[in-house]
């Protein structure tokens, strides 16, 4: 193959990469808005003022349906869309970095699945450390966007400013350090790339012929992966509630749109005097994961660690077959 030819597949490749990505992000943003925020949503338990009976604060959300819903009735088909712009980035720097890692395509969607091909030694390590690193500001970006009570506008750095305090927009590299964070995303980017991988070899071997050879093996791996999902949807609500949790102040609130101050000229609010989710109040953050875990359970219930469970279980599954 002569050098034009080899330039002219590369050139080819990235365009249909680039509008896969684009395609799938159309289709899959309004569930990725929603997943994120169904778990950030802040519900907790409060007491009756009748008969002591158990009520909630704040908007109760219980589905992601119900959750799609309430965002269009509030903020409009743009408010579906939150968080697509920096989506597409994150998904083409993923694509790009396992091309040059481990040879072949490997993706993060919202189910928190990641479909990586078969490479081992220095190259995944490599790789896993590049996605931990990656994912993290990405993942503060994208789901502040979301959950935003602003209508961002197109300029990035106004837009930036907006969702990230002072010292987090002229220092960026202080996202690593917000408690429990990088060791949350660690763990999860950890078990999917390592454990789940490693698991799968010993189990399977290489996929399908594997799948076809052993297919005993292959549904213990199967029900490996489906138990999986109990063990990271955990992880996924606590990585979301300290991703969108500001650890130094900010002129411009993220809770709610009645809390913020004036704004900059040319920016509004997306809902019309309504949230789409309640957010923990800023002045009592989370002091890191372990934290998060229990205040979560104190506040709102074990059940609200594992909320739309089955999404990350049937990412898991499906990244099975891969």
């Amino acid at each position: 193959m002569s050098a034009g030819e080899v330039i002219g597949t590369i050139i080819l490749a990235c365009i249909l990469m680039v509008i896969g990505v684009l395609i799938g992000t159309a289709v899959v943003m309004p569930f990725q808005g929603a997943l994120v925020r169904l778990r950030a949503n802040y519900n907790p338990k409060g007491v009756g003022l009748e008969s002591g009976l158990d009520s909630r604060v704040g908007p109760t959300l219980n589905t992601l349906w119900g959750t799609m819903a309430r965002t269009k009735r509030i903020e409009g088909w743009k408010g579906l869309y939150k968080g697509a712009t920096p989506n597409i980035i994150f998904s083409a720097v993923v694509s790009i970095a396992s091309i040059v890692f481990v040879g072949a395509s490997a993706t993060r969607g919202p189910k928190g699945s990641y479909s990586v091909p078969e490479a081992g030694g220095i190259r995944m390590a490599l790789f896993t450390v590049f996605m931990t690193l990656i994912t993290l500001p990405m993942s503060v970006i994208i789901n502040r966007c979301i959950i935003t009570p602003y209508a961002l506008p197109y300029d990035a750095r106004q837009s930036l400013r907006l969702i990230l305090t002072p010292d987090e927009y002229t220092k960026p590299w202080t996202l690593y350090f917000a408690p429990g964070l990088l060791a949350a995303s660690g763990c999860h980017v950890a078990w999917v790339t390592v454990i789940a991988r490693s698991i799968k070899y010993i189990l399977v071997g290489k996929m399908p012929e594997g799948a076809m050879d052993s297919p005993g093996l292959f549904i213990l791996f199967l029900i490996f992966q489906f138990g999986s999902a109990f063990l990271l949807t955990p992880l996924e609500v606590i990585t979301t509630r300290l991703s969108i949790q500001r650890n130094s102040e900010s002129p411009y609130s993220l809770s709610s749109q009645n809390d913020g101050g004036a704004l900059p000229d040319g920016v509004t609010y997306a809902g019309a005097d309504e949230d789409v989710i309640g957010l923990r109040p800023e002045t009592e953050p989370y002091a890191g994961a372990v934290d998060a875990m229990r205040t979560i359970v104190q506040e709102e219930g074990a059940e609200a660690l594992f909320r739309a469970w089955w999404v990350t279980a049937i990412g898991l599954i499906g990244s099975a077959f891969s």
